[in-house]
């Protein structure tokens, strides 16, 4: 094999490699989906991390996804703890029971010692454009035994029959509450494109 075949084959390999690796990082860069939601890699300055499947050990749990945002800790939870459609009123008994059993979880982690001097300080309803209530949201403060003090807004919502959990925690500090707001309504479109205007 002469000189220049050679070194032909090893830039053909290079080249391959470099295709296999390209298509690789693109496999680990493919949208996240779970119950036909597909996650967005970014939104709102937030970066798409790390998913964990709940569902497989603890069928009901679902799915766990992870957003990178400077200065933030914000994981999405998509399930329904068994249930064969969760309505999408959010009104509804069952909506409000799990709303209720997400801030005692919160309370739990005090009881626990995970968490100190937890308030919860204000709820609202989130609408869309069109007027229709698409988060039921409460904003807590507490202490982390490992972060200090902290803000931390929890937002639940009833999609395509699935409860779908936001927890977006940050350190305390002015107008925490307006940066959450603005992360939640980014996912408005994403969630319920139908009921946005332009």
């Amino acid at each position: 094999m002469s000189r220049g075949s050679a070194a032909r084959r090893l830039l053909h390999g290079a080249l391959a490699a470099l295709v296999v690796s390209t298509a690789a990082l693109g496999a680990a860069a493919a949208a996240v989906s779970f119950y036909g939601l597909k996650f967005p890699d970014q939104l709102d300055g937030a970066q798409i991390g790390e998913t964990h499947d709940f569902e497989s050990t603890d069928p009901g749990l679902g799915y766990g996804v992870r957003y990178h945002k400077p200065g933030w800790t914000v994981d999405i939870y998509i399930y329904d703890l068994g249930h064969n459609a969760i309505p999408s009123d959010l009104n509804s008994k069952l909506v409000k029971a799990q709303l209720a059993q997400a801030q005692g979880d919160i309370f739990k982690l005090e009881q626990r010692g995970t968490y100190s001097q937890v308030k919860r300080i204000g709820s609202h309803t989130l609408k869309d454009h069109a007027g229709h209530a698409r988060f039921l949201c409460e904003d807590f403060s507490y202490v982390d035994s490992a972060l200090g003090k902290v803000d931390s807004f929890l937002c639940l919502t009833s999609w395509h029959a699935k409860f779908l959990k936001f927890r977006l925690t940050t350190a305390h500090a002015p107008d925490t509450a307006s940066d959450a707001k603005r992360f939640m309504k980014a996912w408005l479109p994403v969630l319920w494109p139908e009921s946005q205007t332009h």
